[in-house]
């Protein structure tokens, strides 16, 4: 799913190519696509901890993610509606929604998905405060222990589906996996495990959702998705006209290869991700919270993005700019305070006592201001890391870069053993990013007091004041410099030229609604 916890499950989705008859040409409502995607794992999105891209179309998200707005918007159910005391959430599960079984969409069938996704879902802790359900007609009814800001992005998530009510009582999760019909716009008409997948459209498909012209059926009527193959050759297909789609995530040699093709589209399809350094505070010479600023303040992002070659843009805030409730006020308050002034940070470390030696580094009583940076092994990253390492080493400060695997990056900050760490979390929700930023248990902010702050902000219905609170914590969190955001990596898909209605969000999200030739 583009909603990944990149973090926990180091998911790299994999290149892959769609095989057969390229689908130019083909009139709208009759024709059929080949999409390049990442392997299929099975359609019954609440057992997964990740799926791909073009598994929305077989299986919607309940509600969708207003990036306009910052605000739940309709879906496949309608009228979402929070009471003042944010223990109660009605919404309508309109009548016209149709599975490819031909069975109708029921509300007791939206109940018995999220009785489900609290059994089996990775991700159920974001609604584990719905306490109980009821129905009314078509309205349904969440009885909550308590509001969580967080439940909206579970409700918009392709973690969360429909599923028929009769599937979910009469198979199992095996069977569930590849058996089941989730509402969508398409259905899986053949699988073949680590190969392909072939979908029909379900004619009874209806959406609600505003951002979409085509509420209806889908344009093209199959879809083929083969899986497992190299980039080159993806890549090779979409030039010859072989494929129409590419929806994963292409390096950056694809985008150049592509950029020059009259009949290919290269655009941006960024998922939210922060990528930010956790900062020693509690020995060595970073414990100094001077050295630390003056470290801070010598980090030229925007230099270190620009020698990435349009792999990332600069990040100023730990929540980021296409996040929800993305605060500006916080960036602004970081970019103000905590960046972009070398000859700041140079004053502020030779005011702690740093002189610099024969050999252009700052020492103190005979010690070389010398800091250990992890950071995992990728590409993207080690480029960043190695340019921070050089900016600071013209500064005159030592950077030892250790290249590892990232879950490794996270033990180095447990055990409090680095003075840098390069971490990263992709995730469009605040909650989970403050819940999940700190590894070191040393570190000043992740108090008591900071994780009731953040249960404060979840709790929070009013999306306005909620943007508030987490731009005030984010301030928090810079005025102790144990976290400080670095950069956001950039995506890019690609597809046929001839192609019409692929429309990205700023979230990264897209659909394969108004999609037509």
């Amino acid at each position: 799913m583009n909603k990944c916890l990149r973090w926990t499950i180091g998911c790299t989705l994999a290149i892959t190519m769609a095989a057969g008859l390229a689908g130019c040409g083909s009139s709208a409502g009759s024709g059929s696509s080949n999409v390049v995607d990442a392997e299929w794992y099975g359609i019954d999105s609440y057992q997964l901890d990740s799926s791909a891209t073009l598994q929305q179309c077989v299986g919607e998200s309940l509600f969708e993610w207003d990036t306009e707005k910052n605000d739940i918007t309709d879906g496949v159910c309608t009228d979402w509606k929070v009471s003042d005391d944010g223990k109660t959430v009605t919404f309508n599960v309109p009548e016209g929604m149709y599975y490819s079984t031909g069975e109708e969409v029921e509300p007791e069938d939206v109940v018995a998905s999220i009785q489900h996704g609290q059994e089996v879902s990775p991700y159920s802790d974001a609604y584990a405060n719905i306490e109980s359900m009821d129905v009314d007609g078509r309205q349904v009814t969440l009885h909550l222990t308590g509001y969580r800001s967080d439940m909206l992005y579970a409700f918009c998530a392709d973690f969360m589906t429909v599923i028929d009510k009769d599937e979910l009582d009469s198979m199992s999760n095996d069977e569930l996996m590849w058996g089941c019909h989730p509402y969508g716009m398409y259905s899986v008409e053949q699988y073949v495990s680590g190969s392909e997948v072939k979908l029909t459209r379900n004619d009874g498909y209806v959406t609600h959702c505003p951002k979409f012209e085509n509420q209806g059926p889908a344009h093209f009527k199959n879809i083929d998705v083969t899986f497992n193959v190299e980039e080159f050759t993806a890549v090779e297909s979409l030039k010859s006209g072989d494929v129409d789609f590419i929806a994963t995530s292409l390096s950056q040699d694809s985008v150049k290869d592509l950029s020059d093709e009259s009949n290919v589209s290269v655009v941006e399809a960024s998922y939210p991700e922060i990528d930010y350094i956790e900062l020693q505070t509690d020995k060595g010479p970073m414990a100094d919270k001077d050295v630390r600023l003056g470290i801070c303040l010598l980090i030229d992002r925007q230099a270190l993005c620009d020698m990435s070659d349009g792999q990332a843009v600069p990040a100023y805030s730990m929540i980021f700019d296409t996040m929800q409730n993305f605060s500006q006020d916080a960036k602004d308050y970081f970019m103000q305070n905590y960046a972009d002034d070398p000859d700041r940070g140079i004053q502020l470390i030779e005011g702690a006592g740093y002189t610099k030696n024969s050999d252009g580094y700052y020492e103190k009583d005979g010690n070389v201001l010398s800091l250990e940076l992890y950071a995992d092994s990728g590409d993207l990253s080690s480029l960043m890391a190695e340019g921070l390492q050089g900016q600071l080493d013209e500064y005159g400060v030592q950077v030892n870069f250790n290249p590892i695997d990232w879950n490794y990056v996270h033990e180095q900050a447990k055990n409090d053993d680095y003075d840098m760490a390069r971490q990263s979390l992709g995730w469009a929700e605040p909650i989970l990013i403050f819940n999940a930023c700190y590894h070191d248990p040393t570190a000043p902010t992740p108090t008591d007091e900071y994780y009731a702050k953040v249960d404060d902000i979840a709790a929070t219905v009013d999306s306005d004041e909620r943007t508030q609170k987490i731009g005030d914590l984010q301030k928090e969190m810079y005025d102790n410099l144990d976290n400080i955001p670095f950069y956001s990596p950039i995506s890019y898909i690609a597809y046929n030229k001839d192609l019409q209605g692929v429309n990205i969000q700023s979230d990264g999200s897209w659909s394969w609604n108004d999609v037509t030739w």
